[in-house]
């Protein structure tokens, strides 16, 4: 198995001596770079700050205002780096697709300026921002493969305190979504019902009626929330409208460009993506890679036991009565994941068991990896170490079992999230098992172990 490796947060940490970063890189597995939001931080500001700082960062290149009135938006009107620093960024990814590294821009859309305010799901002028963003990157960066999207995505979370959060699935049909219902032929009062029928059901969920349905497949599971047609049909206009997001930036993008480039998106691990509105099939149909989220943490975001604690969490707290176990069985009946060696939310805090990786690691490798026609298409996320996504420590231990499991179901590739966290337990594991062993002692390279979120 090799990796790509993810440079996000300070990406002068690795700017400023990359050639001995990268030979330590290539040596431990590397042959790929994924690089982005393309900013760097204010000279004043100390590594690891610019998200806490107030301050705004710098772009990595101007905006060629031709590209954004192609598309019609507003030319984006960032600060801009200095172009010393913007000809070494050059140099490191040419330097980077000299050795034959893939070499991919993570969010290249990110400071696609003043129309890029609303939903890009559902508003045209803002997914049309971003495409330009986009395009006006690649144009700039023209050694690179590709660019890889992350998001947007809607929700999965019920928990309230997500409230204001992105991830929250009941703020998910505003009124600015009501012309893309239409657009694509769903009644959108209805799936406003819909959704506030479903919130409901939440909140009275039985004992009888989830020991009679939540096992029973497909169509008991939906007799759990009374069949609502108009629910599926929600759930159905969430991947209608996510996919046809991602197509229209593809569109977009190649109509754009006079060369080919590839493009990516990373969804939740197979178990989440299709209520977050991600159908791989379809994805992969006209996007070159899919980069799921292995993340399989507590607490934090994002992180597989997280999610399911807070849904237990949730549903208990919502329905007086209700155990742990039955919340454990409604969330296998929605997202078909029932985890070794869990039946209350007190065994998730030890639930990264050999058996959790052997089972619910290899089932949602192999389901990512049945969308594709060439496994080298999927290239899951993979976080651990300290601080996974603000969420509980994975050991280097967690790591190893994590990597063994994918790569027995079958897995070539997988992207480090992010090189300003790697920690050197983690590198001792990936370059072990990917190339050759790290020996701190005798390495000029040493892992920046940052824990900047």
């Amino acid at each position: 198995m090799k990796l790509w490796m993810d440079v996000m947060r300070d990406i002068e940490h690795v700017l400023d001596d990359y050639e001995r970063i990268f030979d330590a890189w290539e040596a431990g597995g590397i042959d790929g770079l994924v690089i982005g939001p393309l900013f760097f931080n204010q000279p004043k500001l100390m590594p690891g700050t610019r998200f806490d700082s107030g301050q705004q960062p710098l772009a990595s290149f101007a905006p060629n205002p031709r590209v954004y009135q192609q598309f019609g938006v507003a030319t984006p009107t960032d600060p801009v780096a200095e172009v010393q620093q913007q000809r070494r960024l050059d140099q490191m990814l040419q330097a980077a697709k000299d050795r034959g590294w893939a070499v991919w821009l993570f969010q290249a859309g990110a400071g696609a300026g003043p129309d890029a305010t609303g939903n890009p799901i559902v508003d045209n002028l803002t997914q049309r921002a971003l495409a330009a963003r986009m395009v006006d990157a690649l144009q700039h960066y023209p050694m690179v493969d590709g660019a890889i999207m992350d998001g947007p995505e809607w929700g999965y979370e019920i928990a309230p305190h997500h409230m204001n959060h992105r991830s929250y699935i009941f703020n998910d049909l505003p009124e600015s979504a009501a012309a893309k219902c239409q657009e694509l032929g769903y009644d959108y009062p209805a799936l406003v019902e819909a959704k506030d029928r479903l919130f409901a059901n939440f909140h009275t969920l039985k004992s009888s009626h989830i020991a009679l349905h939540a096992h029973g497949g497909l169509l008991g599971g939906a007799r759990l929330f009374q069949g609502d047609p108009d629910l599926f049909a929600w759930l159905q206009f969430r991947v209608d409208s996510l996919t046809a997001f991602f197509q229209g930036i593809r569109t977009q993008v190649d109509a754009a460009l006079d060369y080919p480039i590839k493009l990516g998106v990373g969804p939740r691990s197979a178990a989440f993506a299709p209520l977050c509105g991600y159908d791989f099939v379809r994805l992969a149909e006209f996007l070159d890679i899919l980069l799921p989220k292995h993340y399989f943490f507590q607490r934090g975001f994002d992180g597989m036991l997280g999610t399911i604690y807070r849904y237990v969490e949730t549903l208990v707290h919502w329905n007086p009565g209700l155990t742990d176990g039955e919340a454990l069985a409604v969330v296998a009946a929605l997202f078909g994941l029932s985890l070794p060696n869990v039946s209350n939310r007190d065994d998730l805090e030890s639930a990264l068991s050999p058996e959790f990786f052997a089972r619910i690691v290899t089932q949602e490798t192999v389901r990512a990896l049945a969308a594709v026609d060439d496994p080298e298409r999927i290239v899951p996320w993979v976080d651990t170490g300290r601080w996974p996504h603000d969420g509980d420590p994975m050991s280097p231990r967690d790591l190893l079992m994590l990597l063994q499991s994918a790569d027995s179901a079958g897995l070539k590739r997988f992207l480090y999230h992010h090189h300003g966290n790697l920690s050197a337990g983690e590198w001792a594991v990936i370059s072990r098992f990917c190339g050759t062993p790290w020996r701190g002692l005798e390495s000029s390279y040493q892992p920046p172990d940052m824990a900047v979120l």
